[in-house]
């Protein structure tokens, strides 16, 4: 067995009649007596040392990750839409071995390519220890699982709160914003973690208030604009708290008042334990006992001490001999008024130049937006192919389908 199940039994022994998981799809609740006995049966028919997950967010998830860590396999998450097919190609690109491996995460960013990252019980733990004590989360909390249970951001935010503390969690497989505040007054949920095209549905819902439980609102797998967080504010009067991590890493840095998410000038400070920094490249470096990376994007400190983010390493266009980053103009984007998510990406106009291709989620003209763009940008910088749509593709990840986005911008992407 592994750290993970014996702190758990400890955690259940104390707790055995307490909820732990409550299915919202069947109304089902189950105490931790309960998914400790579902998962010692699991774990009595395992025999494979890496063990796939393929299934909604439920108690029989939980009980099935819990009875891998008993039979000291490793987990491997794959998101529940996968047909058999795909899921027998994914476990066939996963490395076999598996020594000290409780968990094998499985990162695409947004272009479908998967990569596997194998992750320790030690890594898994110190992951949780550091979210719960930055994000202050409560055994007595009742989390609302609505993001995948086997993403890291899942992981970190509901199945170790659950597993190190007994912190309960309410299992829904919907995404449909009223259902979502229904849930959360029905079960008197009190933490929602979630991605910001929920928040930014939910800032958009008329004659609405916020569910008196609630006290504690995250955002984290894709940028939040401010403009969807002053948007969701004005609604309920409730912050949301931007959360920065990544699938090597885990948690990475936490706006713990709400007020750099509202105002849109970082992502926080690092969490509890964890050590960040930027190199002179410009890249941000991670270290804790979560994992150690060197990541892709780009950041600096603002005077707050907060990190903020600039792009990733590599994005820049050279049009008529200057060079611009995507990142920039994302930024200036992000600020216009009825905005809520952009992406931006360097692509070839039919001569074979550099230009930069943007997608846009709002309601409002492109002429407008180029209008408000020029006070703040050179018109050299500015997007030559745009696509506007109130509501952008995403991955069940929450984050912007790159891939989906490229096929429908009329210009030749790298």
């Amino acid at each position: 067995m592994t750290s993970l199940w014996k702190l758990w039994l400890t955690v259940a022994a104390s707790r055995a009649d307490r909820i732990a998981v409550i299915d919202a799809d069947t109304g089902r609740t189950w105490n931790h007596r309960d998914l400790t006995s579902r998962a010692e049966r699991i774990a009595s028919t395992l025999e494979a040392r890496i063990i796939p997950i393929c299934q909604p967010n439920n108690a029989a998830w939980l009980a099935t990750f819990l009875a891998i860590q008993k039979s000291r396999a490793a987990a491997l998450p794959l998101d529940c839409s996968l047909t058999s097919e795909a899921q027998q190609q994914t476990l066939a690109r996963v490395p076999s071995t598996t020594h000290n491996v409780s968990c094998i995460k499985l990162t695409s960013g947004t272009t479908g390519e998967l990569n596997a990252i194998p992750c320790s019980a030690s890594n898994l733990i110190a992951d949780g220890e550091h979210i719960i004590r930055t994000m202050g989360i409560r055994p007595a909390d009742r989390n609302l699982a609505v993001i995948p249970l086997g993403h890291s951001y899942g992981l970190g935010n509901l199945v170790m709160p659950l597993l190190l503390q007994g912190t309960s969690l309410v299992c829904a497989q919907t995404f449909v914003p009223r259902e979502i505040l229904e849930l959360i007054e029905k079960y008197r949920v009190t933490v929602l973690p979630t991605v910001p095209a929920v928040l930014h549905a939910l800032g958009q819902l008329q004659c609405v208030s916020k569910p008196p439980s609630l006290r504690l609102v995250i955002s984290a797998g894709a940028p939040l604009s401010a403009d969807v967080a002053r948007q969701f504010h004005q609604r309920y009067g409730t912050k949301i708290h931007n959360f920065y991590g990544s699938s090597e890493t885990g948690g990475i840095c936490y706006d713990g008042t709400g007020n750099a998410t509202l105002s849109g000038r970082s992502i926080g400070k690092p969490l509890h334990d964890v050590a960040v920094r930027i190199r002179r490249d410009g890249r941000v470096s991670v270290s804790s006992r979560a994992g150690r990376a060197t990541l892709p994007d780009l950041a600096e400190w603002n005077r707050y001490g907060e990190l903020r983010l600039l792009g990733r390493i590599g994005e820049v266009a050279n049009i008529g001999g200057k060079k611009v980053s995507p990142a920039e103009v994302e930024r200036a984007m992000r600020a216009l008024g009825g905005v809520s998510d952009v992406w931006v990406a360097v692509a070839k106009d039919k001569r074979g130049n550099d230009c930069l291709t943007a997608a846009v989620e709002t309601r409002r003209e492109r002429a407008d937006l180029e209008k408000e763009l020029l006070r703040v940008l050179p018109p050299w910088k500015l997007p030559r192919s745009w696509l506007i749509d109130p509501a952008l593709p995403r991955t069940d990840r929450g984050k912007l389908h790159t891939a989906e986005l490229k096929a429908r911008l009329n210009v030749s992407l790298p």
